[in-house]
């Protein structure tokens, strides 16, 4: 464990130096300096004040993204609060491991409709627009919801959890109990993105995070009394059920009273068409739907280490915590939208999000720290030593995960922005190969590796996604524009 802390700590001084060097530079080009810092005076005679209006957008992007990030933090809160009360039942290894098998499960199914906010967001220009893609977005969800309940009341239940994810018999009537309760999930998801878009297309994000606290509140006084109702009975899904549902009726109410009604669109642009918006939903589900398949071969990976009922535990819970902070970077596509325009406000965003994913990581390092992860785990969320020794090692190797989902985020918006939705998809299918076969080949060779297992192999599934997308950002004609630097001095756009 030491080994891996000195390991993230000098990888994260690395990514610090270099993000500052960047931000350094970058700055100084917004001022038409060079790198060294010297700024040629034909543009100091111009006196264009281009850090007046960097600073001007970055405040802009700070009241837009603000609201988004607390509300994707507190979503994550929720499930370190469902994690926490679940260890107060009679059972807390066994409870943990069925509703991490079932959400693992379940997770692959609702996944296409968070995918839903990006599409609808993409498209929308106004009323006729919004309401095309509000319909297809609700015929998608009745085929989902379908699957579902094929899945989740019939025997093909069994089959998944038994000889695809290898649970043991204490373990899998509770995951099949959890998996029916979870059906909600789905509907509720895909309901609250159709709605939710239409407060972010009207800029009151706010309410977005006023919800939140609300579904958090619900939650937690839930979650203080559950547990000893039916310290036996499906708690986590229960918890996280509720409070899922009501945020999606609020998301209902805000969108009718209190956002602004949107514009009729353009009667100059052609028609938003059914068929361009499946045509780009689909890679875009895929992504979703490939992408959270990594997370039932991580927990059959898991399963089968030296001691799988700690592991499985210890995971969920350090897993649920890292999304805490990694929520930071889960609405970055939201800004770009709103954002870029060209290449100062391109490079702009970007100095924004590897901010935001440098933060995290580094607050998620210190959080991994044995002492800080002792009180963590084993004071606030009352995990037992055995579950908390396991999520603190585990921790440690996920604290990177926010930096490079933050530069997955910003890459794959980029191409996304662009209608290249299928370079998404092939870099998400890449991140779930990797991701798979790490964790089967570390759990396989290395069995006493528990939890550390699944973190290596999600740290390197998205490290391969970044890769790939950056380098297709780099060289498709339209992408590449915003990576070009201006010949005589950069930073410094006609538009400023």
């Amino acid at each position: 464990m030491l080994t891996l802390l000195i390991t993230d700590i000098i990888v994260f001084r690395l990514l610090l130096q270099w993000t500052q060097r960047t931000i350094r530079n970058l700055g100084r080009r917004r001022r038409g300096m060079n790198n060294e810092g010297v700024k040629p005076a034909r543009l100091v005679n111009r006196g264009i004040c281009v850090d007046k209006k960097a600073k001007s957008e970055l405040a802009a992007i700070l009241r837009f993204y603000l609201p988004l990030a607390t509300t994707s933090i507190l979503m994550m809160v929720t499930h370190s609060l469902v994690s926490g009360a679940m260890a107060r039942t009679l059972s807390p290894a066994i409870t943990l491991a069925a509703y991490s098998a079932a959400y693992a499960v379940g997770q692959v199914l609702e996944s296409p409709c968070y995918a839903l906010q990006k599409m609808v967001l993409t498209f929308t220009r106004g009323k006729r627009s919004y309401r095309t893609a509000a319909i297809v977005a609700a015929e998608f969800l009745a085929v989902v919801a379908s699957i579902y309940i094929l899945l989740a009341w019939s025997p093909l239940s069994t089959v998944v959890f038994r000889d695809l994810l290898g649970l043991s018999e204490a373990v899998l009537g509770r995951a099949t109990v959890d998996l029916k309760v979870l059906l909600l999930w789905p509907i509720a998801s895909a309901l609250r993105s159709i709605f939710q878009s239409k407060v972010v297309i009207g800029k009151r994000t706010y309410w977005l995070t006023i919800n939140m606290v609300l579904r958090v509140a619900l939650m937690f006084m839930i979650a203080a009394v559950l547990p000893r109702v039916m310290p036996e009975g499906p708690v986590g899904s229960v918890i996280l059920m509720a409070g899922l549902c009501l945020e999606a009726l609020l998301a209902f109410v805000v969108s009718q009273r209190f956002t602004p009604p949107l514009e009729e669109d353009d009667a100059d642009l052609p028609e938003v068409r059914p068929s361009q918006v499946v045509a780009f939903m689909l890679p875009l589900v895929l992504a979703a739907s490939v992408q959270t398949v990594a997370k039932p071969v991580v927990t059959a990976a898991l399963s089968r280490t030296a001691n799988p009922e700690t592991t499985l535990a210890g995971y969920q819970v350090a897993s649920s915590f890292s999304y805490i902070f990694a929520a930071a970077t889960y609405n970055i596509y939201h800004v770009m939208v709103v954002f870029v325009k060209d290449r100062p406000s391109f490079r702009r965003v970007r100095n924004f999000v590897l901010a935001i994913g440098v933060i995290a990581s580094s607050l998620l390092l210190i959080a991994a720290l044995p002492g800080p992860g002792a009180i963590i785990f084993g004071k606030v969320i009352g995990a037992p030593q055995d579950i908390t020794q396991e999520a603190v090692r585990t921790l440690i190797v996920l604290a990177v995960t926010p930096l490079l989902l933050a530069c997955a985020e910003f890459f794959d918006g980029i191409l996304m922005l662009h209608k290249h939705s299928g370079l998404v998809t092939a870099a998400k299918m890449c991140n779930v190969g990797v991701t798979c076969v790490t964790a089967m080949v570390v759990a396989r060779l290395w069995p006493q590796t528990g939890g550390i297992a699944g973190a290596l192999a999600i740290g390197g599934g998205v490290l391969v996604e970044v890769l790939f997308s950056y380098r297709y950002t780099r060289i498709l004609p339209d992408t590449a524009e915003y990576l070009k630097r201006d010949l005589a001095h950069a930073g410094v756009h006609e538009t400023l």
